[in-house]
């Protein structure tokens, strides 16, 4: 038994945690070490990928055998490291924000692709030279072949492959920004509106409650409200709920709306129950 309300006492944790340096430097330390584990993906896919690159490049009477150390064990150790740390940086992230639906600084993508790309770069750095570059020399039967087309891309995979992932970081870091603009002005035009617009009540009056177990959906839900001029409206919403809270139809919701343009969808915004900031507006918003 407590004499202190549990929900109100995880809510002012977590408003303490907001903006705090405690926060930021939880969130920078999960964030390296979310680099460093996808780092032990990347070096470990290039000890294995080594053999079949030498499968490819050198004669099946010569040596496959790669030179690298036994890299086997580090992928599964990487991919599982790596999702622990993933969901910790988010965690620390989204505390440091106060906003589950953004991230601040470097999403978690960019994170992984730049430590696959510093694994591969190290890993690819330390393949086994094949025999001769160019040709399968054959020891045994002295039949040598010119490498095909195939073989050159093995060859060269010691710098694209790396470099592949280095790009994918960057475009993943470039999306992100885009991303993280295009939130910032959506909140910034449901803050505007929570000025200049118009709240009305709503009600849910298509909604597909969840199956399965899956902790959270993402559905397609249709409101009906009436604006200003008494007229009734529906839109449509690709929404994100909690399986558990879904909205039956028939539950109300608020609906924030332009009353200069009550048609223009994109200026609509919708969230179950009363609503007062623009995070309550954003908060199921896919």
């Amino acid at each position: 038994m407590s004499t202190i309300d549990p929900a109100a006492a995880r809510r002012e944790r977590l408003e303490r945690q907001r903006g705090s340096t405690g926060a930021a430097l939880a969130a920078a330390a999960f964030a390296l070490l979310l680099v460093a584990t996808s780092a032990v993906i990347g070096y470990s896919f290039a000890g294995i990928f080594d053999t079949f690159r030498l499968m490819e490049l050198n004669s099946v009477f010569s040596n496959w055998e790669s030179q690298m150390p036994n890299t086997a064990f580090g992928l599964p150790i990487g991919i599982l490291t790596t999702i622990a740390a993933w969901a910790f940086y988010a965690k620390w992230n989204h505390r440091f924000t106060g906003d589950s639906s953004r991230f601040v600084g470097v999403g978690p993508l960019t994170l992984v692709l730049a430590g696959l790309a510093i694994g591969l770069w190290i890993g690819c750095a330390a393949w086994t030279a094949p025999d001769q570059p160019g040709m399968q020399i054959d020891p045994t039967f002295g039949e040598d072949e010119v490498w095909g087309v195939g073989a050159w891309i093995f060859y060269a995979a010691q710098w694209w492959l790396p470099a592949l992932f280095g790009v994918l970081a960057i475009a993943a870091f470039f999306a992100g920004v885009a991303g993280r603009r295009r939130s910032a002005g959506r909140t910034a035009l449901i803050e505007r509106m929570l000025v200049t617009g118009r709240r009305a009540r709503g009600v849910v009056t298509e909604s597909t409650l969840p199956s399965g177990e899956a902790s959270s959906v993402l559905f397609a839900l249709t409101v009906k409200f009436t604006d200003t001029s008494g007229t009734d409206r529906w839109v449509k919403r690709v929404a994100k709920y909690r399986a558990a809270e879904v909205p039956p139809v028939g539950a109300p919701v608020t609906v924030l709306y332009d009353p200069a343009a009550p048609g223009d969808t994109s200026r609509i915004f919708v969230s179950s129950g009363p609503a007062e900031t623009a995070a309550d507006f954003r908060r199921n918003e896919f």
